[in-house]
């Protein structure tokens, strides 16, 4: 692993009380000898804070360890910048409070980032945990384990305009190119989306075959209000995005990938009742030149204002 230096990991909690000593034992059992850690409270209403200091007292060992405890809680994206900000390390990770770092899943992305030089950021596969217990691998595999539908890092753009590929607890980025790249766009709800589309638009990725991260999916969770019915937060900042992706698109394949984007976050925001973004997608979708069937009944939809998020409810929670 020659080259590689020290990776920064930010855990940013917010009412994670029940998983963050979880989250934080996973960081310290790293096999990786070069770790620094930065912990923030971004102003829990739970017993976060308390169990923050407990885990810092009595369980960090030898880690060396930052911690923030803020009093009212601040946007993610302004948070997450304000503290890579102050960091030395070679590679961060974002994790968050309720997730957690298989072993050696920092020491395998490194050797990835190191064998890939000019990566922006290096993924892996991940092990989704639902509400129920239920555990299922975020790639499929074959019965011998052998990964069947990882995205080409050649047409990884194209791909992340489409559709979601990548688990994005498990990615590892070069922290000079990050704070290079201007961080997470501030005025975005999430982060996700935007800065992997950035990154893959300028930069190449790096895949790891191995399992990294088990990522939680609860109630509180930020992707569980996704959809939320009339006042989904994520929505007009995917909207947002998929703005930005039609700027930087320089081929007809781009467009008719934010095309696909643009009908499935279309339709979402349609069942859920959120019209204001519907319609400006609506917009997008016509200045992409969509002119299928199914973005007409769409485009009708979001002018009558159709509500039956009631369905929608029912059907996703079903």
């Amino acid at each position: 692993m020659g080259g590689a230096g020290r990776v920064a990991i930010v855990c940013i909690a917010y009412n994670h009380g029940q998983w963050i000593e979880e989250t934080l034992d996973s960081v310290r059992l790293q096999d990786y000898p070069d770790l620094q850690l930065i912990v923030v409270d971004n102003g829990s209403t739970d017993n976060t804070a308390e169990r923050i200091r407990a885990w810092v007292a009595y369980s960090a060992g030898s880690l060396p360890v930052q911690t923030i405890y803020l009093t009212e809680s601040q946007p993610y994206c302004q948070l997450f910048n304000r503290v890579i900000s102050t960091l030395e390390g070679q590679f961060v990770i974002d994790l968050s409070g309720d997730d957690v770092l298989y072993p050696r899943h920092v020491s395998s992305s490194v050797s990835a980032m190191v064998a890939n030089p000019g990566a922006a950021f290096s993924f892996s596969d991940a092990t989704i945990m639902e509400h129920t217990g239920e555990e299922s691998g975020y790639y499929k595999r074959d019965r011998s384990g052998v990964l069947t539908n990882v995205p080409d890092l050649e047409k990884l753009y194209v791909i992340l305009i489409s559709r979601s590929c990548i688990s994005s607890p498990t990615v590892m980025f070069d922290a000079a190119v990050l704070r290079q790249e201007g961080g997470y766009d501030e005025s975005l709800f999430y982060e996700d989306f935007d800065i992997l589309v950035r990154l893959s638009r300028k930069y190449r990725a790096a895949f790891s075959d191995h399992v990294g991260v088990l990522k939680r999916t609860h109630a509180h969770s930020m992707s569980a209000a996704q959809y939320l019915p009339y006042h989904s937060k994520m929505l007009p900042s995917t909207v947002r995005v998929c703005a930005k992706i039609q700027q930087m698109n320089i081929s007809p394949e781009e467009d008719e990938a934010l095309g696909v984007r643009v009908l499935f976050e279309l339709k979402h925001a349609l069942w859920s009742a959120n019209f204001t973004p519907a319609r400006e997608l609506v917009k997008l979708g016509r200045g992409l030149g969509l002119k299928t069937p199914m973005f007409r009944i769409y485009s009708l939809w979001a002018r009558l204002g159709l509500d039956i998020s009631w369905l929608y409810l029912r059907l996703t929670r079903s």
